[in-house]
């Protein structure tokens, strides 16, 4: 396996998230790591699996863009256009979709890289997810007008050698840039 996408330890999901059962209130939900919640005054039982996500690094021309994240989680971080993927959609189908509502165009050429674990904090609650990772191509820069103004603060179009990983968002997504970066420069498709 290749070392850059060698499993590491994960992330820690033996604290439970909730306290309450959502079905009767009683406040002695019980937990069994890593996501099985039970009940035993109303028999309810809930798996707290992992959501799906995606993002993409595109191109456009040999720059990379990289949008400026807008609001918490890592508010002012960089991050890859796209978001979680909702009941019903393709992976294919949410990124297309979160590409346009955040950036305002359908990317070319998309191609699955590669996907890693995460945890996504909100709310107080750490949300495990696998984050599904892609490549495509712009047609044009964004503009101002194109982002979503409520969760994007701004965007940047950078050469490979320019990118500080520690300046992406989310473990996931740095990973997922270093094994493009790495791709990019043996000069792998």
């Amino acid at each position: 396996m290749n070392d850059s996408i060698r499993p590491e330890p994960s992330h820690d999901f033996s604290t439970p998230a909730f306290s309450h059962c959502p079905r009767c209130g009683h406040g002695n939900l019980g937990f069994r790591p890593p996501n099985h919640y039970s009940c035993r005054f109303c028999n309810f039982h809930f798996y707290m699996n992992t959501a799906a996500a995606c993002g993409a690094i595109l191109t456009l021309g040999s720059r990379i863009l990289l949008l400026r994240r807008g609001k918490e989680p890592a508010l002012g971080l960089l991050d890859f256009p796209g978001g979680f993927i909702d009941p019903g959609e393709s992976a294919e189908e949410a990124l297309v979709r979160e590409i346009c509502e955040e950036i305002g165009q359908v990317p070319k050429d998309v191609r699955f890289l590669v996907s890693f674990p995460n945890k996504y904090e909100y709310g107080g609650v750490g949300y495990p997810t696998c984050d599904l990772v892609f490549t495509g191509r712009l047609c044009r820069e964004p503009t101002s007008e194109d982002l979503q103004a409520e969760e994007i603060a701004g965007w940047e179009l950078l050469e490979a050698g320019d990118i500080d990983l520690s300046t992406i968002a989310f473990p996931s997504l740095r990973k997922a840039m270093k094994v493009y970066l790495d791709r990019l420069a043996l000069n792998i498709p």
